[in-house]
């Protein structure tokens, strides 16, 4: 037993080794179309997969992982690897239980294939959450680069094409990228926006749109109406980070009373436990 622990050990330390030396120099050198061979099957299995995708778990997918209408290849590549993970699961696993002439290991193997399903979930929801943040953070920024280019004289496609090349790299730049190449695309201004509006998922983003099919339909001035929303966000964000820094206090509590309240009355008890035990 102890054997194959440290045998464990052992492959696992090489393998973070390894790692640890291989990805810095793939970094460094980049290697294009190293693994073109695996491409065709890997299209094939998608293939595969597809059909067992329900039409609520693809609309789920395309939403956590901010899929455009027009790109719903993203959640069947992201089931197609989620089948993957749980069928290598469950046959190593099965392998596994066949070998040694023991059943549990075909309960392990389940319980790590749900796993397998489940964490890429857990990751794609929160690096959705992260991005969404980071939205929130540049949004006041795009208002005001809109504003402006609106004030020079440009149409609202062209201010957007010239705040999507000011904005700092991150998820509203590739937003607003893809909703210029929706446009560009034949696709109608309103149901461009419309897009960008599911993708993002953001009251900000609602409350933009809003403004810009009210000033289309009824006529009068997008800036001043911008520039006031590029305020409150900056209201808005203000109060969030407020907010954060009061809750940090009660988040603190959880870890002083699990773990340094603990530790501090060991250490102060322990001498004086010791002195009553040699006392007595």
């Amino acid at each position: 037993m102890w054997w194959f622990l440290s045998l464990c050990s052992a492959g696992i330390a090489m393998l973070l080794i390894v790692a640890g030396v291989w990805w810095p120099w793939v970094q460094a050198h980049p290697v294009a179309k190293s693994v073109s061979w695996l491409q065709p099957w890997w299209l094939v299995w998608v293939q595969i997969c597809s059909p067992l995708l329900s039409w609520r778990y693809r609309w789920y997918l395309q939403r956590e992982l901010g899929a455009a209408a027009q790109q719903p290849q993203l959640a069947d590549s992201f089931f197609a690897k989620q089948c993957a993970g749980v069928m290598a699961c469950f046959g190593m696993a099965s392998v596994w239980a066949l070998v040694k002439q023991q059943p549990a290991y075909v309960v392990t193997g389940i319980v790590a294939a749900v796993l397998v399903f489940s964490l890429p979930l857990v990751r794609a929801r929160q690096q959705r959450h992260q991005s969404k943040k980071h939205m929130q953070r540049d949004f006041p920024f795009m208002l005001d680069l809109i504003c402006l280019s609106i004030e020079a004289g440009h149409g609202i496609q062209h201010a957007l094409f010239m705040c999507s090349a000011e904005l700092p790299d991150g998820a509203l730049k590739q937003q607003l990228l893809l909703t210029l190449e929706s446009m560009r695309a034949g696709l109608t201004r309103e149901q461009a926006f419309k897009d960008f509006t599911d993708r993002v998922d953001l009251p900000e983003a609602y409350a933009f749109v809003a403004a810009l099919q009210q000033t289309i339909e009824l006529g009068g001035r997008l800036a001043p109406a911008l520039r006031q929303q590029a305020q409150q966000r900056r209201q808005e964000r203000f109060l969030r980070a407020e907010k954060q820094a009061l809750e940090a206090p009660v988040k603190m509590l959880l870890p002083l009373v699990v773990c340094i309240f603990p530790c501090t009355f060991f250490v102060i008890a322990y001498p004086l436990f010791f002195q009553l035990w040699q006392q007595l």
